[in-house]
């Protein structure tokens, strides 16, 4: 073969490339989607989803992607369908946004097709008006349509705080948590925050320790100063939640922490009701304290807690404490 038959062939399969459109395919509601596959940064099945007390309906919580704290939005709810049982295998599609992880619940993934992008049409004036607010357009195929979702248009801010608001149960697909990312934990946090909670829940009088306060449950000092611990770390390196710890002497801020968290625990208190309040009045006002830090903060925590291996009633009783906090600071 000569070399511009070769060079020919090259710039014709190029040319090939350059007009089709690969797509990573998933079902939702029966309903086949596809993202661009250069928007996708890992397809994962989740074992855990836990929830964010009264967050937008389209939340359906956070989890833990290898070490990294990611909000997972439900396509279902986005698209109206009714909700799956918990006993279902959920996948999630995780993608980048302002910088950000968010993963994107859907009922199964299919696989990865090109397209030609001759093909790409508007959305028809009958698909359902929900999917044609989130989707760029549409691929006519054999017996079925394929809708492309506009990431930018389910991310968005105001459509996500336009839904209602709920807290939902936690999702727990039943399916054994994978322990690795646990292995980078200090040793001596894990020993005494774990011994803690289990000295805490061995309890003989069940109804004695429900009435106990919620800081000696969860076991006291030790399990307290062990849980900021793990979230001051993990806080540190959100990038939302930097401003409000940056510049500041991480052993005094430690130090705060646990006293503070002590206090919304029901344990010692340290601060006056109105030096707490004049605190976070100043973050609010100076630093615009607002819901997406509180979300990202409960988040941190719960995904301590339970890496702590915290009950999942205790947890929520947990975020319930935040979420009141929340409601204190905002004035709801």
């Amino acid at each position: 073969m000569s070399s511009l038959a070769v060079a020919d062939k090259t710039r014709s399969h190029e040319m090939n490339a350059e007009d089709e459109e690969q797509l990573v395919t998933m079902i939702v509601d029966d309903q086949l989607f596809g993202i661009p596959i250069l928007r996708v940064q890992d397809i994962v099945e989740p074992t855990q989803i836990t929830p964010v007390p009264r967050a937008p309906s389209a939340i359906a919580g956070v989890l833990n992607l290898r070490g990294r704290i990611v909000t997972v939005i439900d396509l279902r709810e986005c698209l109206g369908a009714p909700p799956v049982s918990s006993e279902n295998r959920l996948m999630s599609v995780t993608v980048e946004h302002n910088g950000d992880l968010f993963t994107l619940l859907v009922d199964s993934i299919g696989d990865v097709r090109s397209l030609p992008r001759a093909a790409f049409d508007k959305p028809p004036v009958t698909l359902d008006q929900r999917m044609r607010r989130l989707c760029s357009g549409v691929f006519r195929l054999e017996g079925q349509l394929l809708a492309v979702l506009d990431v930018e248009k389910v991310l968005d801010e105001e459509f996500i705080a336009s839904m209602p608001t709920r807290t939902r149960p936690r999702l727990d697909l039943g399916r054994k948590k994978d322990k690795s990312k646990d292995k980078d934990r200090p040793r001596a946090v894990k020993e005494s925050a774990r011994s803690s909670v289990k000295r805490a829940s061995s309890a003989e009088d069940d109804s004695a320790a429900d009435a106990a306060p919620l800081y000696e449950r969860l076991g006291g000092e030790a399990a307290v100063d062990g849980a900021v611990d793990l979230l001051q770390g993990k806080v540190a390196g959100d990038d939302r939640l930097d401003a409000f710890v940056a510049g500041r002497d991480t052993a005094a801020l430690s130090k705060t922490m646990k006293r503070f968290m002590a206090q919304v625990l029901g344990g010692p208190k340290h601060f006056s009701e109105a030096d707490m309040r004049a605190a976070y009045k100043k973050l609010v006002r100076e630093q615009g304290l607002d819901d997406t830090h509180f979300i990202a903060v409960a988040g941190h925590l719960a995904d301590t807690l339970n890496q702590m291996g915290v009950p999942d009633d205790m947890i929520h009783e947990v975020l319930g404490a935040v979420e009141t906090l929340r409601n204190q600071v905002l004035d709801r």
